[in-house]
């Protein structure tokens, strides 16, 4: 009997489902829960489920086709046991096979035997792969995450009101407080977390999200911060950030960007944050101007620290560890003089971390 198989609702997101890979080939029996093939949205890379017992027969969707709910994608063979069972007709023994169930999707990453190091998905090794390639005549694909972001990005820029402030601050305290902390080596992005958090709470306005005629509290307390991996942006929410230390905070970012390596699946997952923490200073980037990843009030781009003269009131000139800070505003939200207070709270929060 021939089953038709059809994308399930993977009920975990509203974009496209791209295929990644068939695990089983053409005339390759399978069990009935045994994963089928993988799939990719713009959360998660997860692997779907067989429904029924017998041999794939025909493959309706390859490899990189993009599909929705409910489309056939695959037809398999049955066999005589289990198709007794599925049209409903006397079972052939008691050692029939129970009726089909619809096809899952399981969130995890791919065997070892066939992950590359680190365990990533074959989409990412894909990616990896790609990378060292020279680019196709058409052009390079873009992966469903790749897409969202540019989807929200340009929708950020088009509809938000942007506006930009920049200033420095000095990393003196930050840089005796990593040294004191060593050998253990705390990441940078966890002082711009707990000064934001810490900044924040004086600040009613960053705590909310436009709505149209009103301005609704925002569904999270967590702070994100930004991560470029595989060429993809993601966001590592850091939680009720104010509550912790700078050690427990960069112990979390640490572990989101590991699990982000190893391919964990619910490292991809869009979770929401109240503001987030872009840094390219590590990029050797002085400045930059940020985007807003909406729905949040704002997002706080960190330049490099580096060496800088100062000028002290007493007219000495020194030279100090300094960063540059510039902070993206979405002005349905605040103003410039209302921001403007709000940077300044986080350079003294960092001054005295």
């Amino acid at each position: 009997m021939r089953y038709e198989m059809k994308m399930p609702d993977l009920a975990t997101t509203e974009s496209e489902i791209r295929i990644v890979r068939w695990i089983i080939g053409t005339g390759q029996k399978i069990a009935r829960g045994q994963p089928l093939l993988e799939v990719e949205t713009d959360k998660a890379t997860m692997e779907v489920e067989s429904p029924v017992a017998g041999i794939l027969a025909e493959v309706r969707s390859e490899a990189g086709d993009a599909v929705s709910v409910g489309q056939l994608i695959a037809v398999l063979e049955v066999e005589q046991t289990a198709s007794a069972a599925l049209s409903g007709g006397p079972a052939a023994g008691p050692q029939a096979e129970k009726p089909a169930v619809p096809p899952k999707a399981v969130e995890r990453p791919v065997s070892a035997a066939a992950a590359a190091p680190r365990g990533m998905f074959a989409r990412n090794r894909a990616a990896a792969v790609a990378a060292s390639a020279p680019a196709p005549a058409e052009g390079i694909p873009l992966t469903i995450a790749q897409r969202v972001a540019a989807r929200r990005l340009q929708e950020s820029k088009q509809t938000i009101p942007h506006f930009y402030l920049q200033t420095s601050f000095s990393a003196v305290a930050m840089i005796a407080r990593r040294r004191a902390a060593e050998p253990v080596k705390l990441a940078w992005d966890a002082f711009f977390v707990l000064a934001v958090a810490r900044a924040i709470a004086a600040f009613e306005r960053f705590r909310c999200r436009f709505d149209g005629e009103r301005l609704a509290p925002a569904e999270s307390d967590a702070i994100g911060v930004a991560v470029d991996h595989q060429n993809e942006l993601f966001v590592i929410p850091i939680a009720a950030p104010a509550t912790k230390t700078v050690e427990q905070i960069s112990a979390e970012i640490r572990q989101g960007a590991e699990q982000l390596r190893s391919g964990d699946p619910q490292a991809r997952q869009i979770r929401p944050t109240l503001l987030t923490v872009t840094n390219l200073g590590v990029a050797n980037i002085e400045g930059f101007i940020p985007i807003i990843n909406p729905p949040e009030a704002a997002v706080l781009g960190v330049g490099r620290v580096r060496p800088a003269a100062v000028a002290r009131e007493d007219g000495r000139i020194e030279v100090e560890q300094r960063g540059t800070l510039t902070l993206s505003v979405d002005h349905r939200i605040a103003s410039g003089r209302y921001a403007a207070a709000f940077l300044g709270a986080i350079v003294k929060e960092l001054e005295s971390i």
